[in-house]
């Protein structure tokens, strides 16, 4: 396998690396988790992914998947307008810190197996998913986002906007699949 440059090239991210994938595949483990959980940042409202704002996948995706939404930033209200029912509101710290304990779910209903994250600002990103690999290895992470972030367990690699369209519509797609 190549080897996959950080989009931030001062990122220092240890030994263990996000596997490369594309769109299908991310779309598969999602819909295999038990308990994913989909965090979602101020960049959703910032980025057009293809022509479509990237808000408008995070929403088809929550609601294909059946996954909760925890809003970070200033995302809470688009998302409530946009038709999505019921995402929680938190910090970034705040949830990253509730991830790390190994019973805690947003819900009550037993832990998450699957963290994804969507339109986090690429640093604050990073380290968040340093934190979630070195104190939650109970967690499995998965970035959406169009730059590789080697912190998550999977990640795209470096996309230009097509086709990052590309690769997250084959995600949605994979989700709506039955099996």
């Amino acid at each position: 396998m190549a080897t996959v440059i950080p989009w931030e090239k001062g990122n220092i991210f240890g030994p263990k690396t996000a596997m490369v994938s594309k769109g299908d595949v991310v779309g598969r483990l999602i819909k295999s988790a038990k308990r994913p959980l989909l965090i979602v940042g101020a960049k959703i409202l910032e980025d057009d992914v293809g022509g479509k704002p990237l808000l408008n996948y995070v929403i088809e995706l929550s609601k294909a998947a059946n996954i909760p939404v925890v809003a970070t930033a200033h995302t809470l209200k688009p998302l409530v307008e946009n038709g999505l029912r019921s995402p929680a509101a938190m910090g970034m710290v705040e949830i990253t810190d509730r991830l790390r304990d190994p019973s805690w779910s947003l819900d009550g209903k037993g832990p998450h197996d699957i963290v994804v994250l969507a339109g986090i600002t690429y640093q604050l990103q990073s380290q968040m998913l340093s934190t979630l690999k070195n104190f939650a290895a109970h967690l499995k992470t998965i970035s959406l986002d169009r730059y590789y972030t080697p912190n998550a367990d999977w990640s795209f690699p470096n996309l230009d906007e097509k086709s990052w369209a590309q690769d997250l519509d084959k995600l949605i797609k994979a989700i709506k699949l039955k099996q």
